[in-house]
Order: C-alpha cells, then structure tokens, then sequence
C-alpha cells in the first residue's frame, strides 16, 4: 500500500523531528517504497511536520559545469530536484555544494555561501545550522555516508588530507567565474563508522517510515562529537581497508603533515619494497602510502641503472610525477684491498655521474670485506687510504658518502667504525648506522655503540632495521629484536636528528614485509 502525507508526518513526529525546527534532509525516494505523489508528498509532509516557523534545507549539487543557480539540476536524489523548484524555495550559488531552503531562516544560512573560502566550513549552511539549538539533519533512507556536515568537522580540525580545487559557475549577470575552494573535501570516507558513536551518545533516533530507515540527530552535538574524534585520531573517517586506494592515499597525507613537526626525514629503500625497477611506479606508490616522499636506491637497483641510460630516466620521472626524491644511492664501487685505489676512485666518479639525473644527498658505499683477524690492521690502513681518496673525490663534486656498518666488514663494529670515521676526518664522510648489524656484532645499540662511542657525531642516517642473535630471528620487525631502535629513535629526535630514518631490509623482501615494517616504525613513533 502506498505511503500518503499523512503516514510520513506520522513517521516524522514519532521520529522527534520537533516543530518549528531548522533541519536539512538528506533522501532517497525509492527507499520509502511506493509514495503517493511522489516526491511532492515527502516535502510536503515535511514541510507540515515542522510547521510554518520550521525552515527546510536540502542540498542541492550538481556536477553540471559552470554551475548555473536556475538550471543545473540537483544531483543528490529526485527530492532535492523537486524540491529546488518549489515555490518559495531559494537554492544558494555555489558550484560544488547548493543548498535549497524554504523558511524563515533560509537567508540566514544560505546567505553569501558563495563568498566563503571553503565549501562546507563554518560560515557554510551546514555550519551555519550547527551553531543553532534547533539544527537537525534527518536521513530519509539513506546512511551517515550522505552526512555533508561531517566535512565540516574536518575543516574545523584541519585534516591533513583536505584538498585546494577550482570550479566554474555562472555569476547573476550570466558571466563565467571561477571559484578556488580550500579544505575541499576528498573522496572516500568511512562516515558509515560513525554511526555507533552517535547512537552510543544518545544523540540519534532510528525508526522506519514505509520501507526507509531514518536517522535523525542533533546537528550541533553531531558536529561537536566528530571534532571529538579526529581530534583524537586524525584518521578517524576514513576506512581501515588496506586495499582501497582514496583512504590510504588520505592517511598518507596524515602521515606526512606527522612528518613534517619532525627534524628527521623519513626514507625508504626501494630495492627491499619487493619490485624491479621495471615495476617502479608500484613500489613508489607503497613508499608513498607510508608518508615517505625520500627514497634510497640500493645496490641491487644501481647496478641495473647503471647499465641503463634509459631505465634512469625513466624511473627519475616516476619519482619526479609522485613528488619524491632520492636522498641516498648506493656506489658500486671496489672495496677489496685487491682493488687499486685509482681504480675505486675511477669508479666512484662513474657513480657520481650516472646519478646526477637523480640528484642525490649521498652516496652509500659497499663495505670492505674484513678477512682473517690477523690482517685486521693492514685492512684498516688500506680502508682508510681508500676512503680518504673517495671522500677527496666527493668533496670535488660536492657530494657526501655514507658508510654502514656490516657484519664481517672492516668496519663492523663500533670500535671500528669510529677508529675509520676519525681517521679520514672528513666532512663528505658519514656514518649510516644499522642497528641489527650492531646486534649481530654482539654489541648493544643504545647502551654500548651509542653511548660508549663518538659515532653519533658521524651519523646521518639511522637504518629502521632490528634484528636478534640466535635463536631468535636475525632480522625482525622495527621494535621486535635486539637492537634497541625505539632507544635510538628517541635518543636522536632528543638531538634534533636532521638525517634520515630509513626503513630497510629485514629479512624477505616482499611489499607485505614493508607494509609490516612501515607499519611498525609507526607504532613505534607514537610511543616515543
């Protein structure tokens, strides 16, 4: 049986929708069911259920451009469309989010919509009809994704995630303009979420009307509610699926204005993310996801571009179009005491000139295999030849070099490391420090290396990589093993550590483990 006038103010009423209010409808008609009339009775019950001192408000936008305020038509459902031409209502100029009023307070809170800086902001109709006592917003059936009050709590808090966009639209004497919105709302978002919160605080009311599931709340506590939250966790709208693309992209956003309050740069090694260069645009995509817009292009990746004008190229462009760059690239230069120095040299200034089209911070060199600990001191005088004619090239070419520690390396340990590192006593060499190689040395990050020695002096760069002594894993995730990185973390933000935290190999090198690992120095800067 079809639903007339009168069922629906009924609905309405038991609903708590109280006469004389402000309230903007957000509807779809073929949730009700069948509706007598249509269209014109859900507004005209509407209009009775609130009576003559009520004001009505439903949004009006079209994807029409430019935006003309008489014709475009309204995109958000077939009663908004009615309901724009009803006589005596007036629809706001705004090309992304028209309203239509009819009431008393319909000037009030569409008045100079067009004039404001934002959408959906507080000087908006939505944040006009938050301020009041007797703002509401009813759903007739349809769900919180439709809440365009919701962004309004995002602007108020700032998210990181918000957006600057241009539209075009009709002015009143029939001339095109163009309106730069900021703050503009994304895509995706998880408002759906919402609805526990609201329904726990007791701010909203669920009943049927014919078929429809309606939802009314105060607009007020609504608003104060979700400023609540993502005050709380930024991320608070947005959904938790790992695979949908609008909502990672937007936590990404989070996490790089989290980066941004931080002295340290935050980079990836592409080569662990688990891709050829080939399939670059797909590991850049993951590094991004994390906030990561600094990247580290390791041996493996070099060796290839090295051979391979074309391929650097193309993967300059890659990293250029999503807005990165490369701060590290590894030096495929020899490092064995076989090796003439000429010949390193020759093949450090080869390096340099390959990885000028990515402009990078540093250049990171292999480690010089130690050998039999009766050679020890031969190694380490040959080791501090070698890099004081590298660090002599590098300063030519104004560029610095990284050194890592590695276990069975000349410099593998902390004794090492510093004894080298103050024996060529150069600016254009530094110290790349790897937590897990400390631990596989036998040595304790924090409480030994960088408490008992000067390396911290040299450090430029933190590897993100923890690992364990047998018979635990010997690479593990970011917080997980022995290496006491949280302490590291901690110790050098306390510093002001300017260099980079870099998340690296740990063990298998596949995308999942650098979600995993991602995720964990996530954690990990939270509790510091």
């Amino acid at each position: 049986m079809a639903l007339t006038r009168q069922d629906i103010v009924k609905g309405l009423n038991e609903l708590g929708l109280p006469e004389g209010c402000a309230v903007m409808v957000h509807s779809a008609l073929s949730s009700f069911g069948e509706v007598a009339g249509g269209a014109e009775t859900v507004i005209a019950a509407l209009l009775e259920a609130i009576g003559p001192e009520g004001t009505l408000l439903m949004p009006a936008m079209s994807g029409e451009r430019p935006f003309r305020v008489e014709a475009s038509p309204s995109g958000t459902g077939l009663i908004t469309e009615v309901f724009r031409s009803h006589p005596g209502a007036t629809r706001s100029l705004h090309p992304t989010h028209s309203v239509t009023g009819l009431g008393p307070l319909t000037e009030t809170l569409i008045e100079g919509h067009i004039d404001q800086p934002t959408a959906i902001g507080t000087e908006s109709p939505w944040g006009r009809l938050a301020r009041r006592d007797d703002g509401y917003i009813l759903f007739l059936g349809v769900d919180q994704d439709r809440n365009t009050l919701l962004h309004t709590a995002e602007e108020i808090v700032g998210s990181a995630y918000l957006n600057t966009i241009t539209r075009e639209y009709m002015d009143a004497d029939g001339r095109r303009q163009t309106k730069v919105l900021e703050q503009y709302p994304g895509p995706h978002r998880d408002f759906i979420g919402l609805d526990s919160l609201f329904e726990q605080a007791g701010i909203m009311k669920i009943s049927k009307i014919g078929n429809a599931v309606c939802r009314l709340m105060q607009a007020k506590q609504m608003l104060e509610l979700t400023v609540a939250a993502l005050q709380a966790d930024p991320a608070a709208v947005l959904c938790d699926n790992p695979h949908c693309r609008d909502c990672v992209r937007q936590r990404a956003a989070i996490k790089r204005d989290r980066l941004s309050r931080e002295d340290f740069t935050l980079s990836a090694v592409l080569d662990d993310i688990g891709f050829a260069p080939d399939d670059a645009d797909q590991a850049l995509w993951l590094a991004g996801s994390e906030g990561i817009e600094h990247i580290e292009i390791g041996m493996e990746w070099a060796k290839l571009l090295a051979e391979d004008a074309a391929l650097r190229r193309a993967l300059a462009e890659a990293i250029a179009d999503e807005g990165m760059a490369v701060s590290i690239y590894h030096a495929d230069v020899p490092m064995t005491d076989e090796a003439p120095v000429a010949e390193s040299v020759a093949a450090l200034e080869g390096v340099i000139e390959a990885s000028t089209i990515f402009a990078p911070d540093y250049l990171k060199l292999p480690a010089c295999p130690r050998g039999q600990d009766p050679e020890m001191q031969a190694r380490l005088a040959h080791a501090e030849e070698l890099l004081s004619a590298l660090a002599e090239t590098a300063t030519s070419a104004q560029v610095k070099l990284l050194i890592e520690n590695h276990p069975g390396a000349v410099w593998g340990d902390a004794e090492s490391c510093q004894e080298i590192l103050e024996a060529v006593n150069s600016p254009a060499l530094l110290f790349s420090f790897n937590p897990a190689h400390f631990v596989h040395a036998d040595e304790r990050p924090f409480l030994g290396t960088y408490s008992h020695t000067k390396l911290k002096r040299y450090t430029a760069q933190i590897m993100l990589v923890d690992g364990c002594v047998p018979p635990w894993p010997q690479y593990t995730l970011v917080g997980l093993g022995q290496g006491e990185v949280k302490e590291l973390v901690s110790i050098f933000r306390c510093r002001s550590f300017s260099g980079h935290l870099t998340i690296g190999r740990s063990g298998e090198r596949t995308p999942e483990r650098f979600t995993q690992q991602a995720a964990a120095f996530w954690h990990l800067l939270t509790n510091v």
